[in-house]
């Protein structure tokens, strides 16, 4: 009786190590398996240093050089400038704050300039995140229109106080257009001036359209001369519907005369 089971015991021992030894083996398999795996996603992910060039804040782009940012910045200025309704070119002004810096991050992102120049003229609403303001040698003797309608108060003195801008009286609804390129700084509802659009031209130059009905050029975007910023209408301080525009140098207002048609 002992014999028999003792040769079961060494048979079940036999057994639980033969199971034991499988285990591992078979642990051992996964192991490698994830190692190998680990070690092919690593091989497939290659880091390599770039430079990360950011437009107020925003990163617009990953290149191999300083001097690409160069050739990025030239191709959007000169897509700016063949945009452009000038023919002869005074300046061109660059409306961003570039900033860059390097950085380790994924070699798959790093392209070349034209890559992301492209990028940034295809923008979302034709807003790129890296623009330019193009001034021409004749730009305020273009005289675009800046809406349709009758003068009907002149800049200078005006019931006993000075009037800062020209009123152009017409239909509520009548477009109104930018009369200058540049950056749209304010629109929206002004004391006194009711719906407004204020935009800042540069060189310290900044145009006023006021009592608007509606408003369609938005905060951070960028106009060229012609574009519809707004609409004729009657809000704020008006006595009927017309355009309050005003041309301001250095905050102080001037006779805006010369820039309307």
């Amino acid at each position: 009786m002992r014999v028999k089971n003792r040769k079961s015991f060494i048979v079940l021992l036999i057994s639980m190590t033969t199971l034991f030894s499988i285990i591992i083996m078979n642990n051992k398999l996964y192991i490698n398996k994830s190692v190998q795996s680990n070690k092919k996603v690593e091989e497939e992910i290659v880091m390599k240093e770039a430079i990360v060039v950011k437009s107020d804040g925003v990163k617009v782009a990953l290149l191999n050089s300083e001097d690409d940012i160069k050739k990025m910045l030239n191709i959007i200025r000169e897509e700016s400038i063949k945009n452009s309704e000038f023919k002869n070119i005074k300046e061109v002004i660059l409306n961003n704050s570039i900033t860059y810096y390097k950085d380790i991050v994924n070699a798959d992102e790093v392209r070349e300039p034209e890559y992301f120049a492209y990028n940034i003229m295809n923008g979302h609403d034709e807003i790129w995140d890296v623009s330019f303001t193009i001034k021409g040698e004749n730009i305020k003797d273009s005289n675009p229109v800046l809406s349709r309608g009758t003068v009907s108060s002149n800049f200078g003195m005006r019931w006993g106080r000075m009037h800062n801008g020209v009123d152009i009286a017409a239909p509520s609804g009548t477009p109104i257009h930018a009369i200058l390129p540049g950056k749209v700084i304010y629109s929206g509802w002004e004391n006194g001036y009711g719906n407004v659009v204020r935009i800042d031209n540069g060189d310290d130059t900044v145009t006023i359209y006021g009592h608007c009905s509606k408003l369609f050029a938005q905060k951070g975007e960028y106009v060229k001369v012609g574009d519809k910023i707004a609409e004729v209408g009657s809000t704020g301080r008006s006595t009927g519907p017309h355009l309050h525009f005003e041309v301001r140098i250095k905050g102080v207002p001037q006779d805006p005369t010369e820039y309307i048609n």
